[in-house]
């Protein structure tokens, strides 16, 4: 979200660069899992695109521990 709000107080569309994030909450039957699932799979599939995906743990984590 702050990165959101840093890159609209800028004039910009934060979407045009930040890259592809996912928020799963609810685990494999949250419906943002079965998007990120059907992305990676596309992605998976073609060879023009590298994929690194960084899966982070849960809720109240976000400090990079156990990534």
């Amino acid at each position: 979200m702050n990165m959101k709000l840093y890159y609209e107080a800028l004039t910009q569309d934060p979407f045009d660069v930040l890259p592809l994030t996912f928020h799963i909450k609810d685990g494999l039957t949250d419906p943002e899992y079965a998007d990120f699932k059907k992305t990676f799979e596309e992605y998976s599939k073609n060879p023009c695109f590298k994929n690194v995906w960084i899966v982070k743990p849960g809720e109240n984590t976000n400090r990079g521990t156990g990534i």
